[in-house]
C-alpha cells in the first residue's frame, strides 16, 4: 500500500505534490498521507477536482473575482428577468436574498413525507449504512444525508431549483449562466454534542463564483438549528483563508450586528452567496430537514459524475434548461 501512495503521489502535477507534502508532514501519519494523495490523485482523472484544487488555491478576494469573470466571459448568457431586480439586488449587497412564497404549504408537505420515506446516510461515517432518518439514525449522527437520485426525484425539486426568478438573480451574480451542480437535502439531527465541520463559522470554496439555494422543510426556530450568515462577508477581503472560524473572531472582525440567524417556518427559502461566512447552528432541541441547490459557473465535485436521471422538458410548468441541468439530467 505504501509503494502504491508514493506512485500515485509522483504522478501528482508539481503544484499537487506540494499541497500533498504539507499534507503528509503536517498530519504525520500514514493513513493521512493515503487520504491526502488519494484526494489529490482525483486531479488526474476528474476535471472538476482539477478545477476544485486550482480554485481553492486562489485566497485573495480581489484575484478570485478577476478568476471568476474570465471564467463566466467564456460562458452562455442568461436573460435577466426585470421582476428579479429586488432579488438580485439584495443578494449584491446584503449577500442573500429572502425568496417568500417560492414553494406552497402542499409543496413543501410533499417534500417533507418524501424525504421521510428515503433512506439517509451520514457522509462523514459512511461505515454505518443508511438509516431512516431522523428516528433511527445511528447515536453521533449530526447529519443525515440522500444520494443523488432521491434528491433529483424529489416531487417539485427540479422546479424549485429553475424557477425563473431563482435563475435571473443568480445569473445575474454569477455573470452567466448557471449550472446546477449540486442538488442536496438533509437532516440536521438535534444533539447535545459540540459544533463540528459545517455547523462552524466557515467561508465555502465552491467555485470562484456561486450561490446556494436554501428551504427549509420544517419549521426552523433557533432550537432547531436555524442557518447563520453574517451579511455583507461575500464583499469584504478578511479571514479568506480556508479554515473553521470562532464566533468571537466572526464577531470582532465584522460586527455581531451583522450575524444573522435564519428562522422561519417550513417554506421559508433564501439564496446566498455562501463565500460569505457562514455556518449551520446545530439543533439541540428539534431536527431540522433542508433541501439545497449549488448554483456555480463550474461543474462541482459533489454532484454525480454522471447524470441520473432522463432529461425532461420541463416540470410543474416550468422549462427545463438543458445546460443549466446537464449534470443531473441527460
Amino acid at each position: 500500500m505504501r509503494s502504491c501512495a508514493i506512485g500515485l503521489y509522483l504522478k501528482l502535477p508539481n503544484g499537487y505534490r506540494a499541497l500533498s507534502r504539507k499534507t503528509i508532514c503536517s498530519e504525520g501519519n500514514f493513513m493521512g498521507i493515503i487520504s491526502g494523495i488519494s484526494n489529490r490523485a482525483k486531479v488526474l482523472f476528474d476535471p472538476r477536482y482539477r478545477h476544485m484544487y486550482a480554485q481553492r488555491r486562489v485566497v485573495g478576494m480581489p484575484e478570485r473575482n478577476a478568476a471568476a469573470d474570465r471564467l463566466a466571459a467564456t460562458l452562455p448568457k442568461y436573460p435577466s428577468r426585470p421582476e428579479a431586480a429586488d432579488t438580485s439586488g439584495r443578494l449584491d449587497s446584503d449577500g442573500y436574498a429572502m425568496l417568500p412564497g417560492l414553494l406552497s404549504p402542499q409543496q413543501v408537505k410533499e417534500m417533507r413525507e418524501y424525504f421521510e420515506t428515503r433512506l439517509a446516510f451520514d457522509g462523514y461515517r459512511p461505515e454505518v449504512g443508511k438509516f431512516k432518518a431522523p428516528d433511527n439514525a445511528p447515536k453521533g449522527t449530526h447529519v443525515a444525508n440522500f444520494d443523488h437520485l432521491d434528491v433529483v426525484s424529489a416531487p417539485h425539486a427540479l422546479a424549485i431549483a429553475n424557477n425563473p426568478i431563482v435563475l435571473s438573480a443568480v445569473a445575474e451574480a454569477l455573470g452567466a449562466k448557471p449550472t446546477i451542480s449540486y442538488m442536496t437535502a438533509w437532516w440536521s439531527i438535534a444533539h447535545g454534542e459540540a459544533a463540528k465541520e459545517a455547523e462552524l463559522y466557515h467561508r465555502d470554496v465552491d467555485d470562484f463564483r456561486f450561490v446556494k439555494l436554501f428551504v427549509y422543510l420544517t419549521d426552523v426556530d433557533e432550537g432547531s438549528g436555524p442557518h447563520a450568515f453574517v451579511r455583507g462577508t461575500h464583499k469584504i477581503d478578511k479571514l479568506t483563508e480556508i479554515r473553521r472560524l470562532s464566533e468571537a473572531e466572526v464577531a470582532r472582525e465584522f460586527g455581531a450586528d451583522n450575524m444573522l440567524s435564519f428562522t422561519g417556518p417550513a417554506g421559508t427559502a433564501f439564496i446566498e452567496n455562501t463565500y460569505g461566512v457562514h455556518r449551520g447552528v446545530p439543533p439541540k432541541t428539534r431536527t431540522r430537514l433542508l433541501f439545497q441547490v449549488l448554483y456555480s459557473l463550474a461543474e462541482y465535485v459533489g454532484g454525480p459524475k454522471r447524470p441520473v436521471m432522463k432529461y425532461q422538458t420541463e416540470q410543474n410548468g416550468l422549462a427545463i434548461d438543458p445546460y443549466i441541468n446537464r449534470v443531473y439530467l441527460r
